[in-house]
């Protein structure tokens, strides 16, 4: 039997859905805090629709129709052709008809370079949500960690997005600001949360590799990583500022140090009470706290 291929990474909300490798790595893969793809030796590559229509067509003959989730990946497959993706996703549908939702990872630039139209004919052929790596609504925090985006870029592909009627689910990363822009890094990631209103809005701390581009400029003193506390400062003023009625905010990641989660604006007040309620614990307890967390990827 074809072997299918196997992906790199997945969000945490993907842990049980059927994985569909589309494309190979990273087509950007510039990002100083990533670096994910070179870790594992993964150079970008596209594959032919006849390789990925054989995947699915294994991965149906060694599952059956098991699953209710899945995940075409790697990183940005909407970069590629919609008449291919189209193509996919209704080979995908046909052969996986018990799946209920299907989801990707998607770069603001490649989703703000196709039209509505195009979006709206890949959601119709079976796509319901897009994960997107916003990090920073900052433009001075994005330039600074190569992320090949703007704040006005953000903006204008998430309501396009959703315009097509995609589920959009924005990721915010805690500490890329560093010491020296938190403040910043996080009240405009705000106004980006605050005008697109994403179905999604979830938190993950930065994990920075000895191996990644970033940690050579932690080593140089140009990057001063942010303390623990202070990722905590960033998550009560990032939220704070959230104006977003509907939208679920959540630090849904092993490497977070609180578990706010929520509905907004809602319980808005509620998953500041309970940031409040950590940062009034004695020192040394939250210091101990800190502690106990992970750092991962």
């Amino acid at each position: 039997m074809h072997e299918p291929e196997h992906l790199v990474i997945r969000p945490p909300s993907e842990a049980r859905s059927l994985l569909v490798r589309v494309v190979r790595g990273c087509n950007w893969n510039r990002c100083r805090f990533c670096g994910i793809y070179d870790l594992f030796g993964t150079v970008y590559s596209t594959r032919s629709l006849d390789e990925v229509l054989s995947d699915i067509d294994s991965l149906k003959a060694m599952y059956g129709d098991i699953f209710r989730t899945a995940f075409i990946g790697d990183a940005n497959p909407l970069d590629l052709d919609t008449e291919f993706l189209v193509s996919v996703l209704k080979h995908l549908r046909e052969n996986f008809p018990g799946v209920e939702r299907v989801t990707s990872y998607a770069r603001a630039s490649s989703l703000q370079k196709k039209s509505v139209e195009d979006l709206r004919a890949i959601h119709e052929a079976g796509l319901d949500r897009v994960h997107v790596g916003l990090e920073s609504g900052s433009n001075r925090v994005l330039k600074f960690q190569m992320k090949g985006t703007s704040q006005k870029q953000l903006i204008d592909a998430g309501k396009k997005t959703i315009e097509a009627g995609m589920e959009l689910s924005y990721y915010f990363l805690s500490g890329l600001g560093g010491r020296d822009l938190w403040e910043e890094h996080a009240t405009e990631s705000s106004k980006v949360f605050t005008e697109v209103k994403p179905h999604f809005m979830r938190v993950r701390r930065l994990f920075i590799h000895p191996m990644s581009k970033l940690m050579e400029k932690v080593r140089s003193g140009e990057f001063l990583e942010q303390t623990p506390e202070g990722t905590v400062l960033e998550l009560r003023l990032l939220l704070e500022n959230i104006d977003a009625e509907g939208s679920t905010f959540t630090c849904d990641h092993a490497n977070n140090f609180l578990p706010v989660h929520g509905t907004l604006n809602a319980d808005k007040d509620k998953m500041l009470k309970m940031i409040d309620s950590f940062l009034a614990l004695p020192q040394h307890q939250r210091m101990a706290h800190y502690d106990s967390i992970p750092s991962v990827i």
